[in-house]
């Protein structure tokens, strides 16, 4: 038995590790598409858009990571679909309300806000069929729509640009690209075995390290595009762009994990200590690569016009690698029910906050992320240490 679920967790890591490649290969087409075909300001203009829709959509990412924990309920999905369908409705009009003084403050027009915001309609439900496959260990499945997505994203971004306004163009399709998603994951759902209920403590922890998690990775853009200028901020999400290809590599392996633990829990520290050798062995392998040829990644990302930011590569890249420990530590919360961890992370996220707002400029806001997240990476390694030696 031992075997088997070793090569089950080899073949769900491969199966989600493989499509996160090739999602990755079609996001950098989408940057590198973004970045040649609307330039600097536009580019920081979608990117911000992106971002704000994504904070408005938080809770898309608790619920995912609270339905990864739940699995299939017994209910009826039609009911929860409707419920999730009315929810993003509201967030869309939330977005709607709010476009007059999002608009003042990125110097945005306010109709790309509400464009944008149509994908808000279909992505709680769509974010709950995702953690229903991923509890239900199809990977397969998960990694094609995972893959899909940023294919999808490729596409619209191609069409976009041969229209007279790209960005709003670009919004209506990576809304109608959503839509295609989740109508493909509910058909898929509906043939899933139904999970026991797990303890409500677990669901919340799991919902509260969803929001920790959706936080960490938007925080310095959304701050960047308000505290910079545009064609700055523009800058600063495209060298985002690049170093968050170490938390977006993590991400997929802390889920792979965290359903590994909550299948075979007495073999949570093996599948942690897994995980970690894979993360680090990619994290340093890129942050080498960030090293020897910062240049060379940011003209193939980006561009030419992006050079600029490739000798901060290496120092954001260091961030971004504490900032996929913390994701990984995370899941491994959720699994263990220790809330202490999820606490740390906030307070970190605070302190993030705080540096990020009293930085100065574009060098400012790099160190504040790189020093902050290095920080509470350290932190949460001490504590996370404590905890396993106060409960063996």
């Amino acid at each position: 038995m031992a075997v088997k679920a070793e090569s089950k967790f080899w073949a769900d890591n491969l199966a989600y590790g493989s499509a996160t490649v090739v999602s990755g290969i079609f996001n950098w087409l989408y940057a590198i598409l973004l970045a040649h075909g609307m330039g600097p300001t536009r580019y920081g203009v979608v990117v911000t858009l992106n971002n704000i829709v994504a904070v408005v959509t938080l809770p898309a990412s608790v619920v995912t990571l609270a339905a990864t924990r739940r699995g299939r309920p017994f209910q009826k999905l039609l009911r929860i679909r409707i419920w999730y369908g009315a929810a993003g409705g509201l967030l869309w009009l939330l977005l709607a309300l709010s476009s007059p003084f999002l608009s003042s403050t990125f110097k945005i027009s306010p109709p790309l806000f509400l464009i944008f915001g149509l994908a808000t309609w279909p992505i709680i439900d769509y974010a709950a069929n995702l953690g229903y496959l991923a509890r239900a260990r199809q990977y397969s499945w998960l990694g094609i729509l995972t893959a899909a997505g940023s294919a999808l994203s490729v596409g619209a971004v191609l069409g976009a640009v041969q229209w007279r306004e790209p960005v709003a163009a670009l919004g209506i399709f990576q809304a109608m690209a959503l839509w295609i998603l989740w109508a493909t994951s509910a058909r898929v759902v509906k043939r899933l075995p139904v999970e026991p209920a797990p303890n409500r403590g677990s669901i919340a922890l799991s919902a509260g390290v969803g929001m920790a998690q959706s936080v960490m990775t938007l925080l310095d853009g959304v701050v960047a595009k308000a505290r910079l200028g545009p064609a700055q901020a523009g800058y600063y999400n495209g060298l985002a762009t690049v170093g968050q290809s170490l938390p977006f590599a993590a991400a997929s392996l802390a889920l792979v994990m965290l359903t590994a633990m909550l299948d075979r829990p007495g073999q949570r520290a093996k599948w942690l200590n897994w995980t970690l050798a894979i993360y680090l062995g990619l994290g340093i392998g890129i942050e080498g690569l960030f090293w020897r040829m910062p240049k060379t990644i940011v003209d193939w990302v980006l561009g030419g016009r992006f050079n600029t930011v490739s000798h901060w590569l290496v120092l954001y890249g260091l961030g971004m690698l504490a900032l996929g420990l913390l994701m990984i530590y995370l899941a491994e919360a959720i699994a263990r029910g220790w809330w202490e961890l999820l606490a740390l992370v906030i307070g970190g996220l605070a302190l993030w906050m705080f540096m990020l707002i009293h930085a100065r400029g574009f060098p400012g806001l790099v160190h504040a992320t790189a020093l902050s997240l290095m920080l509470v990476a350290l932190a949460v390694l001490a504590a996370r240490s404590w905890l396993n030696w106060q409960r063996q």
